[in-house]
C-alpha cells in the first residue's frame, strides 16, 4: 500500500451548473451533499450511505473511492487546493485508509485490488450563490 496525493481539480474552474442540492440549514450536511452533486457531474457514480456524515463512499469506474468532506465555513471562501492539500496530515490518512479498508471488508464479494481516498472541501457562499470546492484525489490509495 502506498501513501501519495495528488493536486487535481474535480471539475475546472469553469465548469459550473445549477445545483439542484436544497439547503436544508445542516451546513455539515448540506456540505456532503453538494459533494456528492459535485462528484455526480465527473463522472462518480453509486454512492452508498456511510455513518459518517463528513464521508461518501462511491465509485469511479471500477475503483472504490471514499471521500472525506470538509465543510469550510463562508470566511473561508477564498480557501486554495493548496490550502486543503495542507491540511491532509498523516491523521487524516490513517483516518482515511481505515474507513476504506473497512468498507472493502464489510462489502458483499471479493475485495477489490484497489482502494482510493479522497478529500473535497465544499464552502456555499449562499448569499452570492455560489460553492466553491475542491478535490484532493489519493490522499491516501492502494
Amino acid at each position: 500500500m502506498s501513501q501519495t496525493a495528488t493536486i487535481v481539480p474535480t471539475a475546472a474552474v469553469c465548469e459550473r451548473w445549477e445545483a439542484t442540492t436544497p439547503v436544508t440549514g445542516d451546513y455539515a450536511r448540506d456540505c456532503a451533499e453538494l459533494a456528492r452533486e459535485t462528484l455526480s457531474h465527473v463522472g462518480f457514480t453509486q454512492f452508498e450511505e456511510t455513518p459518517f456524515e463528513d464521508v461518501i463512499a462511491c465509485m469511479e469506474g471500477d475503483l472504490p473511492v471514499t471521500v472525506a468532506v470538509l465543510a469550510v465555513p463562508v470566511e473561508g471562501f477564498e480557501m486554495t487546493l493548496d490550502d486543503l492539500q495542507s491540511l491532509i496530515d498523516d491523521e487524516v490518512v490513517m483516518r482515511g485508509a481505515s474507513l476504506c479498508i473497512g468498507r472493502a471488508l464489510l462489502s458483499d464479494g471479493p475485495l477489490p485490488e484497489r482502494l482510493r481516498f479522497d478529500v473535497m472541501s465544499v464552502c456555499p457562499n449562499l448569499d452570492a450563490g455560489r460553492v466553491r470546492v475542491h478535490h484532493v484525489r489519493g490522499a491516501w490509495q492502494s
